[in-house]
């Protein structure tokens, strides 16, 4: 299993996790464990945060399906069932229903990261590289979140697709899929971190 997160999510995620050790320690170190009630509610909240939200979300490619893990549910579209992927604002796999599924771990790109790609891309043809392919759009660039996500996903539904066996007939309806494409569930990990950092911010709040 191909497993795609955004360095910038890694990024942040363990700077919130050191942010919140060092308010706790801070405080700890300035009024005394036995006061300290305010920094380390605080700072654990701030860590718990970080980490369910930028280092627990991905986008997983396995051998028939995509998984994309959101901060509190975890969503599985089979590749015989993904009708397309998309990179508007957000990696997204879309369905053969028309249901959709955006990955919060793989966004597209805002304009500043745009206008970099862009002037790269220039600067590379000053120097006598080929012309690149234009992509439909910034999001599908190679580079960014959603476009290395994309790419991920479309090289593992390209294997799947040629490791089919070929149809018995070329006439006939394909049989109509059962359910719904998009498959979701809780991610119960995620969901008590999020209640943890809560009650951790609370509880610092108005100890």
């Amino acid at each position: 299993m191909q497993i795609y997160r955004a360095r910038t999510s890694t990024m942040w995620g363990w700077s919130a996790i050191g942010i919140g050790v060092l308010v706790a320690v801070l405080h700890v170190a300035s009024v005394g464990f036995a006061y300290a009630h305010g920094g380390l509610g605080l700072g654990a909240a701030i860590a718990l945060f970080g980490y369910a939200a930028f280092l627990r979300p991905h986008v997983a490619a396995a051998e028939d399906r995509v998984e994309v893990h959101n901060v509190t549910q975890t969503v599985v579209v089979p590749f015989e069932r993904l009708e397309s992927l998309d990179t508007r604002w957000t990696f997204e796999a879309v369905g053969d229903d028309g249901s959709k599924v955006g990955a919060f771990a793989a966004p597209a790109p805002g304009a500043a990261t745009t206008r970099r790609h862009e002037r790269d891309e220039k600067a590379q043809l000053a120097a006598g590289a080929a012309a690149p392919i234009e992509p439909t759009r910034p999001g599908d660039r190679l580079g960014t979140p959603s476009g290395d996500a994309a790419a991920m996903v479309q090289r593992a539904w390209d294997e799947w697709r040629a490791a089919q066996p070929a149809p018995a007939t070329a006439t006939g309806d394909a049989p109509v899929a059962a359910g719904p494409a998009v498959q979701r569930r809780p991610d119960w990990i995620g969901i008590a971190l999020m209640t943890a950092g809560t009650a951790a911010a609370l509880w610092g709040l108005f100890s």
